[in-house]
């Protein structure tokens, strides 16, 4: 590449400095190219690929790209995103950057308004509602949402999106995945509503162009890359066979080593085949991820580091006293999974990232297949799923290619072990080797001509039959999304890919769809909002509400201290949405399967404590603390464990084991985030929009799903997260810097004096932090104050 790897240079001379020279011509090329592709911030130089990327995406309305995870994607994301917004078409206007999940939007915002922290027309949003103080001061913005935030945005869209920029853009299209539909009905209402222009960006495949084929765009805006900037070794240890391979170049058939496994046990492995360096360690599931972090830590020596020492302290007040994270910590090692909370979340990736840093291993779960950034130089593969499915060859490229930083490292190691029988059959030792990007499908881009499946399922739910066969709950849901958003097709006459397709594929869908617009009674921009829920379900609670029948879910004047009003409420969302059969199933549902309506409600009853303590602002510690009393005084505590013959195991429960307590606090990050935030927050909020739009705002009660969304009762706490402050960061302020937030006297936030705050002796370093990064911005060193 005529040394275009500008990163890798820094590192050459990083190790051996200045004792080569180029040659004169060389050396003239590269000062040419320092130039030439600088980045619009002008303090990095893009890589001959990148900058090939940077400038086909600056010509393009719609563009889609895709390569290598160590190709520095996101990289290339944040510099078209700087030049974008210093753009004075886009005042009154934003951008959207859509990411997977919640867990990615804290380091995604983070990174954005460090880079542009010397625009001052620009702020960065992560709640789908902008203040007017935002407004007020800012005349751009960056959202980094989800879909299900950008749906609720599009409700109420107070700035045009311009761009919607889609990173991890395989998530679309990812089978079994209940949320890909989700992920394609929030972009079709984007542009739906406005012309609003789209770049995706995805691991190696070869086709990128299906995604701008997805939403009916011209596909010559589309490009695939295959350069590796680092490159990587690939290994498979058989801990069971005791026999190893080794993977060379694009060879599909794998090299016997000849020597033995030095060791059977999984953690020695780790210990021996890591050296030094840092390692990454992918398990399946929350659980075990804290599992193998305690067999890690156990053959490590403690460390001692003050920096650490801080974080430690700071996981045992913010969670739990006995959180194994603290425990692990302790000798260089973490856990990370996208239910922890976001404040411990992130600083655990910033202490592993951190090259001074003795955290050597981190053990991860599925949100490094998400797009959480933590590299390493070694990456070890525990296990061939991802939740319930298998790997598929995109999602494991995705996760073998974050060994090997690209500004530390010139190679990576990926060495996937078998340590149980069960694990790594021969079509998932398959997927090891370096191949050809793979070529990825979607059954709503030209489906073969007998490929009919997925429109016949489709067909199913519209006509009220079941699904034939054992199905899956992630299958079941997407179905049923699909559904939802083709009768919204129909209703709307929207000519999309997935109408046309079903037309095409099923011999009645004219008149099916027909039927199903004609049915719906809710409307139309309320299903909108939430096509998750079947329409069914939608329609009882209008009819409920629009006739009289029932009233708000909780009134205004509520006794929100009661644990009463939580139970009340859910338990009459139970009864119109039926949770006993639709949220009854999966990984972590609502309601335990095949249960009596007495064990039903006892659940929900569990839930309603979550729901008290979590909307009265409680901080997470005395949430797991409340959770830790109920296991208490229900005395027992059951848990699956698959070592037993037996794996269902009831014991009585003890707040002094640490199993136990530990146990619970990691149900309990689970259940808020999935359970509370994720599940029940959306009947929440689908029931108070069908209220308001049958009976009108002043007779709908509260809005619970925003006391849920935002952990608090306190209408100025929830202004101050939606500037962009983290839930204890805004209760912190309002405690303790009050004379700082200036409040109408309805009560909305008029201004933040943030020089006052950041004067104050008594600000915590964790809300210096947030204010700085929120708030202040840098004036350019080569602006006037003037320019201000």
């Amino acid at each position: 590449m005529q040394l275009g790897n500008f990163p890798g240079i820094r590192t050459l001379q990083k190790g051996v400095g200045s004792r080569y020279a180029l040659p004169v011509g060389r050396g003239t090329l590269r000062i040419a190219k320092e130039v030439l592709q600088q980045t619009s911030r002008g303090d990095a130089v893009l890589t001959d690929t990148q900058y090939v990327i940077a400038e086909q995406m600056r010509g393009a309305d719609f563009f889609s790209f895709s390569g290598p995870t160590s190709l520095g994607k996101s990289f290339i994301i944040k510099d078209a995103l700087y030049d974008i917004v210093r753009r004075d078409d886009l005042n009154d206007h934003c951008v959207v950057v859509l990411v997977p999940t919640k867990a990615l939007i804290g380091q995604t915002a983070t990174d954005l308004r460090e880079l542009l922290e010397e625009v001052p027309e620009v702020n960065v949003a992560t709640y789908p509602s902008l203040p007017r103080l935002l407004r007020r001061r800012y005349r751009r913005t960056i959202f980094v949402l989800t879909p299900e935030r950008l749906l609720r945005y599009l409700a109420n869209p107070v700035r045009e999106i311009d761009y919607l920029v889609v990173d991890e853009a395989q998530k679309i299209i990812a089978k079994n995945d209940a949320r890909s539909s989700l992920y394609y009905h929030a972009i079709v209402e984007a542009t739906r509503r406005f012309a609003t222009k789209l770049v995706f960006a995805s691991p190696s495949i070869v086709n990128p162009e299906l995604f701008l084929e997805l939403f009916g765009k011209a596909t010559n805006g589309a490009l695939t890359v295959k350069e590796r900037t680092v490159a990587q070794q690939r290994y498979f240890v058989d801990l069971v066979a005791r026999k190893q391979y080794y993977f060379s170049g694009l060879d599909q058939e794998p090299v016997a080593i000849d020597a033995a496994t030095e060791t059977s046990d999984v953690v020695d492995l780790v210990l021996s085949r890591s050296g030094d360096r840092k390692g990454i360690i992918y398990v399946n599931g929350s659980e075990k991820s804290a599992a193998f972090a305690l067999r890690l830590a156990a053959k490590l020596p403690a460390i001692s580091d003050p920096k650490i020492d801080e974080l430690i302290k700071h996981v045992q007040e913010y969670v739990h006293k006995d959180y194994f994270l603290a425990q692990t910590l302790k000798h260089g090692v973490a856990y990370h999974h996208g239910k922890m909370p976001q404040d411990v979340r992130e600083r655990v990736e910033r202490a592993f990232s951190d090259p001074n840093s003795p955290v050597r291993f981190v053990v991860c779960t599925s949100t490094l297949l998400e797009g959480v950034n933590l590299p390493a130089k070694n990456i070890f593969v525990l296990s061939d799923k991802h939740g319930n499915s298998s790997f598929t060859k995109i999602d494991f490229e995705n996760l073998a290619g974050r060994a090997g930083r690209l500004t530390y490292d010139f190679s990576g190691n990926v060495i996937c072990v078998r340590e149980e029988s069960k694990r790594w059959s021969a079509a998932s030792q398959a997927l090891i080797p370096r191949a050809e990007p793979a070529r990825a499908e979607s059954f709503l881009v030209k489906p073969a001509n007998n490929r009919k499946k997925e429109y016949t399922d489709i067909a199913r739910v519209l006509r009220g039959e079941a699904l034939p066969g054992p199905v899956s709950t992630d299958h079941q849901r997407s179905v049923e999304q699909y559904a939802s958003i083709l009768t919204l097709h129909q209703i709307d006459d929207q000519q999309t890919p997935l109408r046309s397709h079903f037309l095409d594929k099923v011999k009645d869908g004219r008149d099916l769809l027909r039927k199903a617009a004609t049915r719906v009674e809710v409307p139309a921009d309320v299903l909108r909002r939430s096509p998750n829920i079947l329409p069914e379900y939608q329609d009882n609670v209008w009819r409920q509400l629009s006739t009289g029948v029932d009233g708000a879910l909780i009134a205004d004047d509520a006794d929100l201290e009661d644990v009463a009003t939580f139970h009340g409420a859910l338990r009459r969302l139970s009864a119109l949405y039926s949770w006993r059969t639709t949220e009854s199933s999966g990984r972590d549902p609502l309601l335990p399967k095949n249960t009596t309506a007495e064990g039903a409600d006892r659940r929900l009853y569990y839930w309603a404590l979550l729901m008290r303590g979590w909307v009265r602002g409680d901080p997470i510690s005395r949430v797991i603390s409340s959770a830790i009393a109920y296991y208490a005084n229900r005395g027992s505590i059951s848990y699956r464990d698959y070592s037993r013959e037996e794996s269902l195991v009831v014991e009585p429960f003890s707040s002094r084991s640490p199993k136990h307590v530990n146990l619970v606090i990691e149900w309990t990050l689970r259940d808020i985030e999935g359970g509370l935030r994720f599940l029940i927050i959306g009947y929440l909020q689908n029931f108070y929009d069908i209220s308001v739009a049958a009976v009108g705002r002043e007779k709908s009660g509260l809005n619970v799903a925003t006391l849920v969304e935002y952990g608090t009762a306190d209408p100025r706490a929830i202004q101050l997260q939606e500037v962009g402050f983290s839930r204890a960061i805004a209760t912190e302020l309002l405690a303790e810097h009050g004379s700082g937030l200036r409040f109408s006297t309805s009560g909305e936030l008029e201004d933040i004096d943030e020089q006052a705050i950041l004067a104050s002796p008594k600000l915590s370093d964790e809300a210096r932090e947030e204010v700085s990064s929120i708030l202040q911005k840098v004036l350019p060193t080569n602006a006037s104050p003037a320019s201000r």
